[in-house]
């Protein structure tokens, strides 16, 4: 019998500590928190606001069906105020004041460049819209892309120019920062590597530019008779193309990155967008059925089409949900909800991260390749001044390489 006591006594004890182990496996939340790096303030703001409602469409969409196993989920914006220095403070902010499991970078490859140490050293996964190669160079285990590429982009503009619209004089116009600079060098490597052919004249440009009469006048003393562009900011490429038109030069073939399709680039740039090529990651005349449902609810909940701005965070939100599922890092237990300890919660999705494979998304299946780049296609468009305000000209994919 004091034997049996014994046993008894220790097994309960065994329990006891079972019980501890497992309680802390677990951490009580209220929510999960995601951070996202935003354009609030500054010149850039109006980009900024097409990201929060790009984003708040699938996360309301999220929350309407239970959240995340029961778990509600939350977005906590942080200004970076269209700078370098503000996109750091406004990561730090996100990280030490609020606690953010995870985070969204931004859409501006200068500014992930910025803000790439830290998602390093805290080792938080980190979704991005910055399209540089540069930023897959830098190997960062926990950042994602969610758009294609400059580098695939870069040999589509160049195939593009060159078969699709005949032209052997080509003049690059882009801007100095770190996307710019990249998208140029990537579509000069390819005309090169390719068809043999060098920029007649290369033109660049700061940020914020107001002036680019000096560029335009250039490209037409070259002898060029198109001109491809690399634009960061959408409020640079409506002057750009409004001083075109201005110039007399509007009779040039121009081909631009993403940014200057987008409705904040129609807007400042009125009719003289009207004729211009875009390698755009999401195209309204696009007849797949997905997309034109994410056109329909885009228009129903904000009264907007969406475009690069907005499609890169509803692609980012619906890859990084998909994710958090698979991890097994969230779960509601008698009306209380749990995640496990930060630190695995945040390897367990960055983990699940890289196992992405054929998500849809408004962008096209997501799949994560070596390089942590989920999107592989793009679409060439020329804004059109009809009703459906573009035309699709063809989608481009590329082979690529799923992580292992």
């Amino acid at each position: 019998m004091r034997r049996l006591i014994l046993v008894l006594l220790a097994l309960t004890m065994v329990m006891g500590l079972l019980g501890s182990v497992s309680a802390k496996e677990w951490v009580e939340i209220d929510e999960f928190k995601i951070g996202k790096v935003l354009h609030m303030t500054g010149d850039v703001a109006l980009t900024g606001e097409k990201q929060r409602k790009g984003l708040e469409l699938v996360l309301d969409q999220i929350n309407a069906a239970g959240g995340i196993n029961g778990v509600p989920i939350k977005v906590i914006y942080e200004d970076d105020m269209g700078t370098n220095p503000g996109a750091i403070s406004a990561l730090n902010k996100l990280l030490y004041d609020h606690e953010v499991v995870v985070t969204f970078a931004t859409v501006r490859s200068t500014m992930v460049h910025a803000l790439a140490p830290i998602i390093q050293d805290e080792e938080i996964p980190a979704i991005f819209g910055g399209s540089a190669w540069s930023l897959s160079e830098l190997r960062n285990p926990w950042m994602f892309r969610v758009r294609c590429d400059d580098r695939t982009v870069g040999t589509a503009m160049a195939k593009f120019l060159v078969e699709g619209l005949g032209h052997k004089k080509i003049a690059a116009l882009h801007d100095s920062d770190s996307f710019g600079t990249g998208g140029y060098q990537e579509t000069a490597r390819a005309l090169k590597e390719l068809y043999d052919i060098e920029p007649v004249t290369v033109q660049k440009y700061a940020s914020g530019t107001k002036d680019y009469t000096a560029q335009w006048m250039a490209i037409r003393d070259s002898g060029a008779t198109a001109v491809f562009g690399w634009g960061t900011r959408s409020e640079d490429d409506g002057i750009i193309l409004r001083q075109r038109k201005e110039l007399g030069l509007d009779h040039l073939d121009f081909v631009g990155s993403a940014s200057y399709s987008t409705q904040t680039t129609r807007d400042i740039a009125g009719d003289t967008v009207f004729g211009v090529y875009s390698l755009a990651d999401f195209s309204w005349t696009n007849t797949d059925p997905y997309q034109q449902e994410h056109i329909r609810q885009m228009n129903e909940k904000w009264g907007i089409m969406p475009d690069t701005d907005t499609t890169w965070t509803s692609t980012g939100l619906i890859i990084l949900a998909d994710a958090i599922k698979r991890a097994d890092v969230l779960k509601t237990e008698n009306g209380k909800h749990y995640m496990r300890p930060l630190e695995e919660t945040r390897r367990r999705i960055r983990d699940a991260l890289r196992e992405t494979k054929d998500v849809q998304t408004p962008l096209g299946k997501a799949t994560c390749d070596v390089w942590q780049n989920m999107i592989h296609s793009i679409n060439v468009i020329q804004v059109d001044p009809g009703p459906d305000g573009e035309r699709h000209i063809q989608t481009v994919t590329v082979d690529f390489e799923p992580y292992k």
